[in-house]
């Protein structure tokens, strides 16, 4: 059989999902590089965005369309370009693209000529239909979502399979230091966080948020803005906000109907790394994971996080036994060492028939 010897992994730069998959097929004798997606060129930035921009908000142009589709610095033709010769110049056995950026078709095409092609789809199911317009040129194709993947085998399409995130725990780990925060929040202000965050606050004053548009979207809102910290946090640097917060809080965005949807975010395997308690809200996926009231605390609608964030603020063994067991399992269970492992053999497989 076969072994998987090179791998490109292609991604954006945050989050560093490629370098963690990096350091996962290194360790396990897989020469890895990583390419990232969301490099740009600076005529895409500061002119084409802008001109575009300006040409949707004036109605001159569909909102699906570019002046500038045929450019060659238009930032879809630029990455695919760059995705080319990545692989021309590193010779990859395998090409795993990490998906949500997309790419040009025939880009696809031409890499699929020189090595395998693996897809791994890690965005919300309401925009799934953009995987199953590209399945096909792939030879395999991973989704987070289960729903997803239900929805391939109806269609009929045979290379489709379902692969959870992980966590690095390297990145994330538990860090001796004292709670000083009663919760956070990590991620962009949308309404319904909003409400959300505004009955955190109702809880407890002592909460910080990071993320993009909080401050714009709350001039006049003084208990938010004084709970704002910084649009963006990182490495070591949020790895220690979860270790120093009580209750980390995990507000996806992606409805409030957790029954209906599935798949999951980072944060849901990221925090009880970090031996931290987790108040997430759920999703179909979320029991195959991890198990609810042992390794995370969850709620469904605004009443009962108002409630069990309260509970759990007041409840220091339950909130520390969640945190331990959550630690204990995920590290185990979920690390990319196991994304690693998958793929690979998913390679070797493919590659000796």
């Amino acid at each position: 059989m076969t072994k998987l010897k090179r791998a490109l992994l292609v991604y954006s730069s945050r989050p560093p999902i490629a370098d963690y998959l990096k350091a996962a097929f290194n360790a396990m004798g897989v020469e890895a590089e990583c390419l990232y997606a969301d490099e740009n060129t600076l005529f895409d930035r500061y002119v084409i965005h802008h001109v575009n921009k300006t040409a949707h908000n004036l109605r001159l142009l569909p909102k699906d369309r570019s002046f500038f589709s045929e450019h060659p610095k238009a930032h879809l033709n630029y990455r695919s370009l760059k995705l080319v010769e990545a692989v021309n110049a590193f010779a990859p056995d395998l090409v795993l693209l990490i998906r949500g950026i997309r790419f040009k078709e025939e880009a696809l095409i031409e890499v699929k000529k020189k090595a395998s092609l693996f897809g791994w789809w890690v965005e919300r199911e309401e925009r799934q239909s953009e995987a199953f317009k590209e399945i096909d040129l792939f030879d395999k194709y991973f989704f987070m979502n289960s729903s997803c993947v239900d929805e391939a085998r109806k269609r009929g399409i045979k290379n489709a399979a379902l692969l959870f995130h992980s966590v690095d725990t390297k990145a994330f780990h538990p860090v001796d230091c004292k709670k000083r925060f009663d919760w956070c929040f990590v991620g962009g202000r949308s309404d319904m966080r909003q409400r959300f965050i505004e009955e955190a606050l109702k809880v407890s004053s002592n909460g910080v948020i990071y993320g993009p548009k909080w401050l714009k979207k709350n001039i006049f809102n003084a208990p938010v803005r004084r709970a704002f910290k910084g649009a963006y946090i990182h490495g070591e640097s949020l790895t220690r906000l979860y270790g120093e917060t009580k209750v980390v809080l995990n507000i996806t965005n992606w409805g409030e109907e957790a029954a209906k949807r599935t798949g999951m975010n980072m944060r849901v395997l990221e925090v009880p790394a970090c031996r931290a308690c987790l108040l997430t809200d759920g999703s179909r996926d979320l029991a195959s994971v991890v198990e609810p009231g042992k390794h995370v605390a969850v709620y469904e609608g605004v009443q009962e996080f108002r409630t069990k964030l309260a509970h759990l603020l007041k409840h220091d063994d339950e909130r520390e036994r969640v945190a331990s067991e959550g630690y204990a399992h995920v590290t185990v269970a979920y690390t990319y060492d196991h994304v690693a492992r998958i793929v690979s053999e998913a390679y070797d497989v493919l590659a000796g028939r």
